[in-house]
């Protein structure tokens, strides 16, 4: 079978994965080889190296963890993290294990459909960040998928919902759930006359059901079995107890599944004790007891949905529904919350569509809209055919809908005479759009008559002569759909590293893709040729926090003396452009005018490896020491990470570090923002005395420019007051001292011009060395003083420098060490 369009769906999963198919405007679920709609997202290898994925791999996570392994996509992107299978001795990446799970999914449509599928769209969560959407992509094509559009899993949801949309208002809001095995997102879809568009959206990559597995068997399992004996010293953290542990995070996990529809569940697993032997271990597990644990985490997804909708001014009203996607959206408790109007959301919530199937059914839909590219693998054309290729689109809201594409046949070059016609014979009586000339180069337009849903256009193509010659594909379709999709939009910003910690987002998030953009930069130091000194420094980031640091470095361009052709002096401009495509692959370059030669930034898309444990540790300590200082004295910032307990989540993760493979990586989220916390906490603080400093600088500034400064330092200060302003209205510590030192430099440059500069330099420095006893030092002062009095500018600075070279060094960064050489152009 020939397709025009991709029209497979996969949702990728944590837990689970499936593929779905498009029918029509719907997506139907392609079963496994067990019947099942999903397949669980494991890999196990034996001694053999014969690879095995789905329930057998599942089982084989509790029996042998040594050699079947879970749970691998929050690692995606990372470099350098293999999960080893030990009777082999074979070792897999997270792309390679994704793609082991892709080409079972392919498998299942090769046996169920008996097609071999080479494109398919395959879903990523909204808060994915682009070196974990390029994982994805790798992966695909590890899986023989030679095209593999990404899609964002709470716009996969709306997709399905879309099928569906009667009665839907012209104007209103979503909002997805998406709380899945390992991740949580929530989207605000915006419904307007026909289309839908995600607007904003909230998440995150370690907040997920796997989370409420692992505290069932922490506070639930573990202690029972002490209670009752059987394993006293078990304990989680210790790597001897892996395979016991294993063993009862299914059964947390299937306990958790099956109290989504009774009170209570029996739990019984074979365990082995300290001599290997075997026991049975028995226990029951409470709805009660597993909603108390969940609740915190529940909670967590209401506060991401809150401020999703408060990102975009919206209000828990103006939703039309709450779309639930993912098997612990099954909960009573959860969905109980968050029909709340008080502790929850208190939008009607639609769970029409199996949760656990949507994201993948909906990716389906999407795919429909998808034409595959022309140097994807499709059926050959066979001799005497000609090759058809349409550039329409395939899916839409109208009902005469523009096709159009070209004839191609290597023999022939001119095309004057033929005709191309379509015919849909489903209609009664047949349906024909005339005979349509082609242009001599082959190409062709007109009009259908889509009366249906879904329409097959049967092609005759004419020569000259009016025989009717083969074509491929002899026929073409168009679906009509009542509701369609807008573009994907950007899960994060992206902008460059600014001296002084600073950011410059170029492309922020929610942006529509493919978006571009070119913002114009300037350097801060000299860089010298011949002296061999100097660097031009461009740092590409991703997140969202104003401090530069806190925020993940995805690129940076190096330009050294022995790059250039001639010196590049500080204030040269450069220009920075980044353009992301549909499929969140992004491109970097900067072009420095004074050279006239244009730079690529390699965005590396594939972060560092996760820092040890020992470093995450002595990062927690930091944080713990810094939460002391600031505790006494409590602000909203301090209570939302008392009441998120982060540090105490921080230290479990570490504890379980042995066991549990995505535990760095989760401690490492969590410090990140523990740190954005404390980093406000701690501005919070100083805040009020840092605005007194700064009153008192733009005060000597604005009266030195007004007095004496010229167009150019009353504008710079005029500029540097504004940016000061806008920082502290945000509260922004880090902007708000760099506009001080920024406002100093102004004032120091009015005085320079004046002749001022050299006595004020030569008193500052008289009172740093007033307690001095160097004879030298005060030999210095003496000359000073004299020199001041006979307005000797030029004596006076050579003592200030001499002075200034008796300060012991204060060791400043050499150049290459500096995070970033360029700020925001004067």
């Amino acid at each position: 079978m020939t397709r025009e369009t991709v029209d497979f769906g996969i949702d990728l999963g944590t837990t689970n994965s499936a593929i779905a198919v498009s029918t029509g405007s719907d997506g139907t679920v392609v079963r496994n080889n067990m019947e099942m709609d999903y397949t669980p997202s494991a890999v196990y290898i034996g001694k053999s190296g014969s690879v095995f994925v789905g329930k057998k791999a599942r089982d084989r996570v509790e029996a042998d963890p040594l050699n079947a392994h879970a749970e691998f996509k929050l690692q995606m992107g990372m470099r350098d993290k293999p999960r080893v299978f030990g009777d082999s001795g074979r070792s897999m990446s997270p792309e390679q294990l994704s793609a082991e799970v892709l080409k079972s999914l392919r498998a299942d449509v090769r046996n169920k459909l008996g097609e071999e599928i080479h494109a398919a769209v395959i879903t990523v969560p909204a808060a994915f960040e682009l070196d974990q959407c390029d994982a994805t992509r790798r992966a695909a094509a590890l899986a023989g998928l030679d095209f593999a559009p990404l899609l964002q899993e709470p716009t996969a949801a709306a997709w399905a919902y879309s099928a569906q949309a009667a009665g839907v208002p012209s104007k209103c809001f979503w909002l997805v759930y998406d709380f899945g095995g390992g991740t949580f997102d929530a989207a605000v879809v915006q419904v307007l006359h026909g289309e839908f568009t995600v607007v904003n959206h909230a998440g995150d990559n370690f907040l997920g059901g796997k989370l409420i597995d692992w505290t069932i068997v922490d506070e639930l399992l573990i202690p029972a079995m002490a209670v009752d004996g059987d394993l006293p010293a078990m304990d989680r953290e210790h790597p001897r107890w892996r395979s016991n542990v294993g063993k009862l995070k299914i059964a947390a996990e299937n306990a958790k599944i099956e109290l989504s529809r009774v009170d209570v569940a029996e739990v019984a697993v074979e365990l082995t004790d300290e001599n290997d032997r075997r026991l049975l271990f028995e226990t029951v597990v409470r709805r009660t007891d597993v909603e108390r644990l969940a609740m915190p985490l529940y909670r967590r997804s209401v506060e991401l949905c809150r401020r999703a909708l408060s990102e975009k001014g919206l209000k828990p009203g103006d939703i039309d529904r709450v779309i639930l996607v993912g098997g612990a959206t099954m909960a009573p408790a959860l969905r109980t919350l968050l029909a709340d109007p008080a502790e929850g959301l208190g939008i009607p919530l639609d769970h029409t569509l199996d949760p656990v199937t949507v994201v993948a059914r909906g990716a389906a839909i999407f795919a429909r809209t998808q034409r595959i590219p022309r140097d994807v693998v499709q059926a050959p054309v066979e001799a005497g055919q000609v090759r058809l290729d349409f550039e329409h689109q395939p899916t839409g809201r109208g009902t005469d809908p523009l096709v159009g594409g070209r004839a191609v046949d290597d023999s022939r070059d001119d095309w004057t005479g033929f005709t191309i016609e379509f015919v849909n014979n489903a209609h009664q009586p047949a349906w024909r759009s005339g005979q349509v000339p082609l242009t001599s180069a082959g190409t062709f337009t007109t009009r259908l008559h889509a009366q249906e849903a879904s329409n097959t256009f049967d092609i005759e193509f004419r020569a000259p002569a009016g025989e009717l010659l083969p074509t491929s594909p002899a026929s073409t379709s168009y679906q009509r759909m009542t509701l369609e999709g807008g573009e994907s939009t950007l899960s994060h910003s992206v902008g460059v590293w600014l001296e002084g910690n600073e950011v410059k987002w170029i492309l922020h998030k929610n942006a529509e893709l493919p978006a571009s953009k070119r913002i114009v930069l300037e350097s801060t130091v000299d860089v010298r040729r011949g002296a061999g000194a100097g660097l031009i420094r461009v740092p590409i980031i991703e997140g969202e926090r104003p401090r530069a640091d806190r925020n993940t470095v995805i690129g940076q361009l190096d330009i050294r003396p022995h790059e250039i052709n001639r010196d590049v002096p500080a204030g040269s401009e450069i220009e920075v452009s980044i353009t992301i495509d549909r499929s969140f692959t992004p491109h970097v370059d900067a072009y420095v005018p004074i050279l006239d030669e244009e730079f690529e930034i390699a965005v590396e898309l594939g972060r560092s490896d996760t820092p040890s444990v020992s470093d995450l540790r002595r990062h927690l300590a930091a944080l713990e020491k810094q939460y002391a200082r600031l505790s006494s004295e409590p602000n909203a910032f301090i209570r939302e990470l008392e009441e998120r307990k982060l540090l105490e989540k921080i230290r479990q993760s570490l504890d379980t570090a042995d066991v549990n493979p995505d535990a760095p990586a989760s401690a490492a989220a969590s410090i990140r923002e523990a740190e954005a916390l404390l980093d406000k906490a701690e501005e919070a603080a100083q805040l009020p005395r840092l605005l007194a400093e700064a009153k008192d600088m733009r005060g000597w500034v604005r009266d030195l420019t007004e007095e004496i400064g010229d167009a150019n330092a009353k504008r710079d200060a005029r500029d540097a007051e504004r940016k000061l302003d806008e920082a502290a209205k945000a509260g922004d510590i880090t902007v708000v001292n760099h506009q001080i030192e920024v406002l100093r430099r102004i004032g120091v440059g009015v005085l320079e011009t004046t002749g001022e500069l050299p006595a004020i330099r030569f008193n500052s420095l008289k009172e740093h060395f007033a307690d001095s006893r160097d004879p030298r030092v005060r030999q210095l002062i003496r000359e000073g003083e004299d020199a001041k009095l006979r307005g000797d500018n030029g004596r006076l600075t050579s003592i200030a420098n001499e002075l200034a070279r008796l300060i012991p060094p204060d060791r400043p960064l050499p150049d290459d060490t500096a995070p970033s050489t360029v700020r925001s152009r004067r």
